[in-house]
């Protein structure tokens, strides 16, 4: 595909936030400008309710240009995905720290939890009862019972939907471990999955839950017993990522290559390996079993990673979303490669399945379990000693006010498509996105940020005008 020309904007940020404007050309050539902004804030002391107040950090957050993993390691999962993507269609909720038990931790496992779910609904009145005769007034008992029910409903708002509700459970420390001879030909059972340790602080990280690799390298001393079918041909060896050292046989997760609990028969087989760490990390309704391992090592079932960071961008099923890609051994000068035909636009939303939801607004409740240590400021515990934290999205908007040449605004309001849970550092932040059609229709946008009553409902009118023409 060629480059097209696409027109200039100028770009002025109005606000005290870190924000950016590129340029970027969507699969079908159309141009599209882009502007990404970042906002953050600081979990402060839960008020009455038991609610954690969110105060805007004193630096401001910063996007993120690249992807950060953990410990700096590309090897490691991604802590942080780069803020750079063209568009989002859902919004990402990801947690970034670690899974703490409850004040009662003296257990094998325990759950936590991520809740994301719309502000409450305005409570539901009971209808005025009518007299069974019109003629006749309404009893006075009657009358009284409708009251009181009216001035319980009024205290009693509705509870907004959930846009994401996710639980997963925590294991303490456990082996696989390889059956003794007599046992191991029993169908279903060459492996057993050892007691769990009391469960801990744990990393919610993928290095903890299902996934992981088997290489097998020259020096190893079982390399000569790989089967030749699993043998890696020289071609292979020569794309290797590791080109210094490549290995003679490798196999991997396609959906956690970092995580524990992979393997294949091939290399049990060769490397006699007797015991393997189990994954500490899943979903309640689909627990790891040593039956469900062994059926993954022998290429039969795909065992799902469970986590709350993002997916990798080269894991599986995420991958699949990019579509068929064109190879070319040549390119001409003034050519780029394009998006593929197929893609879909949701490749660029990073956080698990089942934590994306609708692009957010503001006044969101985000509630989680377990995910942060007993006696922080910022969470409550509740009768079974789970640590609870429960915050409120701020009231807010970010917008731009786009200027065309002949002097006529639009008001264009940017969406909230990320949210960044930091526990680790104890700060939410908040990644907000516009694209643009470049047609040349605006030559300038200016950003602005609106946080009072006053403003919401004026962006409001604007962008509802603006709507209905």
């Amino acid at each position: 595909m060629e480059i097209p020309v696409i027109p200039s904007l100028r770009f002025d940020n109005r606000t005290g936030f870190d924000a950016l404007h590129f340029d970027t050309v969507d699969q079908n050539g159309v141009a599209f400008h882009v502007i990404v902004a970042k906002t953050g804030y600081a979990l402060g002391p839960c008020d009455a309710q038991g609610h954690a107040q969110l105060t805007a950090l004193e630096d401001p957050a910063l996007l993120h240009v690249a992807d950060v993993h953990h410990e700096d390691d590309i090897d490691q999962s991604v802590r942080y995905e780069n803020d750079l993507a063209p568009y989002k269609p859902l919004c990402d909720v990801v947690f970034v720290g670690d899974a703490h038990p409850p004040a009662e931790p003296d257990a094998p496992w325990f759950d936590v939890a991520l809740r994301v779910q719309r502000p409450d609904l305005p409570p539901l009145l009971p209808e005025r009862p009518h007299p069974l005769n019109p003629w006749q007034p309404l009893s006075h008992d009657v009358y009284q019972e409708w009251q009181r029910e009216l001035a319980a409903a009024q205290q009693t708002p509705r509870p907004g939907e959930f846009l994401v509700n996710k639980t997963l459970r925590i294991h303490g420390e456990r082996q696989l471990h390889r059956q003794a001879a007599p046992l191991r030909w029993l169908p279903g059972a060459p492996w057993s999955l050892g007691t769990a340790d009391t469960a801990g602080r744990l990393p919610l990280r993928y290095e903890y839950t299902f996934g992981g690799e088997c290489r097998v390298d020259a020096s190893d001393t079982f390399a000569a017993r790989v089967p030749d079918q699993h043998r890696l041909t020289p071609e292979q060896q020569a794309g290797h990522p590791d080109t210094e050292n490549p290995p003679v046989a490798h196999d991997s997760s396609q959906a956690n290559p970092v995580g524990r609990g992979f393997t294949r028969d091939w290399f049990v087989l060769a490397s006699g390996i007797a015991s393997l760490p189990a994954p500490r990390i899943e979903y309640p309704a689909a627990p790891f079993t040593a039956k469900a391992f062994w059926q993954t090592a022998c290429g039969k079932e795909t065992f799902a990673p469970a986590g709350m960071g993002y997916v990798g961008r080269a894991w599986l099923p995420r991958r699949n979303l990019i579509g068929k890609v064109e190879l070319k051994d040549s390119w001409q000068e003034d050519e780029v490669p394009s998006l593929p035909k197929d893609f879909d636009f949701r490749y660029w939303n990073g956080a698990p399945d089942d934590q994306q939801c609708p692009h957010l607004e503001g006044g969101e409740r985000i509630t989680l379990i377990n995910l942060c240590a007993g006696g922080a400021a910022y969470a409550t515990e509740d009768a079974d000693g789970n640590h609870i934290v429960t915050f409120t999205l701020p009231q807010q908007a970010l917008f731009v006010l786009a200027a065309s040449a002949d002097g006529m605004f639009a008001a264009l309001p940017l969406a909230i498509d990320t949210v960044v849970i930091d526990l680790d550092n104890e700060k939410v932040e908040l990644t907000w996105r516009l694209a643009i059609i470049a047609d040349g229709a605006f030559e300038e946008a200016r950003l602005h940020h609106a946080d009072t009553p006053e403003a919401l409902a004026r962006l409001h009118e604007l962008t509802t005008a603006a709507t209905s023409d």
